[in-house]
């Protein structure tokens, strides 16, 4: 949840910037359903505002841009389309600002292994890499950092003080056709199940995701799944591994 004091901090610096023009805020018609709360928050104050040709998503036009894009990007998927940048797009996600090559997006799932509620920016024309916020906060924050200088290269950066704090992370689109057709590319930094039993029947399965893990306890319908969030997700799986072999569990063989 973005904190009032830096929306408004965010609000202020981006409409005191000499290259910010203000635009007329419009209402979410609410057809698709309500928007995400912090969608809601940031676009009701600066939608419609424009920095060179990027421009914040007026929330009464956000529904036709989600519907464009996902069109796209589903007629890449369906090989409609040879466009590979148009993989890019996840029909979930909810724009937020667009340029003419631009995508910044509200992403309430988390993919990449993320956490739900990451901003995920892209070059919607021609990229092939998806630069991920971990949170909208994060997002605003770097925004915030860029914009307070007078100049052209706000974005530039935004992004430069982004990274240089570890403020988000890139990740790469598949290079195989297959691959960017298929829904799992959103599943780049989720690692495979590793799957254990007891000798009592017991099921229990871990893998790791860019920002923690998953668990998996029991099996089939019945399964439940936990998910854990950690700065070293690596060590700590290594960790339950060891735990549970204690307990009598054996991995699974391949």
């Amino acid at each position: 949840m973005i904190t009032d004091s830096l929306l408004q901090l965010f609000v202020r610096t981006l409409g005191s910037h000499k290259h910010v023009k203000r635009g007329a805020i419009t209402r979410h018609d609410g057809e698709s359903g309500a928007l995400p709360v912090d969608v809601g928050r940031v676009l009701g104050h600066v939608g419609g505002w424009r920095y060179a040709d990027l421009t914040f998503m007026q929330p009464s036009q956000l529904d036709r841009e989600r519907t464009r894009l996902t069109d796209l990007a589903t007629a890449f998927e369906t090989g409609r389309s040879n466009t590979s940048s148009h993989a890019l797009w996840n029909s979930a996600w909810y724009p937020l600002a667009l340029s003419s090559i631009e995508v910044h997006a509200f992403d309430p799932v988390g993919c990449f292994g993320g956490t739900p509620e990451q901003v995920v920016t892209f070059d919607f024309s021609s990229g092939d890499t998806w630069c991920v916020f971990p949170t909208i906060t994060a997002w605003l924050t770097a925004l915030t950092e860029g914009f307070e200088t007078e100049g052209k290269d706000a974005l530039e950066k935004a992004y430069a003080w982004a990274r240089a704090n570890k403020g988000c992370v890139d990740v790469k689109l598949p290079k195989d056709v297959g691959e960017q057709r298929s829904k799992e590319r959103f599943e780049a930094g989720i690692g495979s199940w590793i799957e254990l039993r007891h000798p009592d029947g017991r099921c229990w399965a871990v893998r790791e995701r860019r920002t923690g893990f998953e668990l998996r306890i029991g099996e089939g319908e019945d399964a439940v799944i936990r998910k854990r969030t950690s700065a070293n997700p690596s060590t700590e799986v290594r960790r339950l591994l060891r735990e549970q072999a204690a307990e009598g569990f054996v991995r699974n063989s391949p």
